[in-house]
């Protein structure tokens, strides 16, 4: 019994291992949801890092008019609330200029994206020379087909 591996043609046995690789496709899309997840999630955190500060600026800001219109103990627990919201704003700001240096990847994971992008750009180059060679093949072969037609008109004196 004859198999398909049996012609002696070593792209066959490359077929499976070229049909069940899915890594290269599997890479392609970790990176895009790594790459959506990062700017979203960085996006909201430093929306919600700015209504934080809002937050605690408008209640510094009523604390300090409170603190002023009032007397006795509630101003000195005002005037307590008062520092600690201020403490909280530094901190929150402190937070917020964490936030915006940007980070550089490190040189592990930049050699890593460099070799992902090589191998991308293999994967293209060969996939590309495949698309060429069945090209070249479906042309090599339409002529054959057409020499052969020709040949049976001929030998069947059938008028084009």
């Amino acid at each position: 019994m004859s198999t398909i591996y049996d012609s002696g043609s070593p792209e066959l046995y490359k077929v499976p291992l070229r049909i069940l690789d899915h890594r290269v496709f599997v890479n392609g899309e970790i990176e895009a949801f790594l790459e959506n997840f990062e700017v979203r999630r960085n996006d909201s955190e430093v929306e919600k890092l700015f209504q934080v500060t809002e937050t605690v600026g408008s209640l510094k800001y009523d604390l300090s008019r409170c603190s002023a219109t009032g007397s006795g103990s509630g101003a000195e627990n005002l005037a307590q609330l008062d520092t600690e919201v201020t403490h909280l704003l530094d901190g929150v700001n402190a937070l917020l200029a964490k936030a915006k240096v940007e980070r550089t990847a490190s040189t592990r994971l930049q050699e890593a994206r460099l070799a992902r992008e090589q191998r991308r750009a293999e994967f293209l180059t060969n996939l590309e020379h495949g698309y060429r060679r069945i090209d070249n093949s479906f042309e090599e072969k339409e002529e054959e087909i057409a020499e052969l037609y020709s040949d049976l008109q001929l030998k069947l004196n059938i008028a084009k």
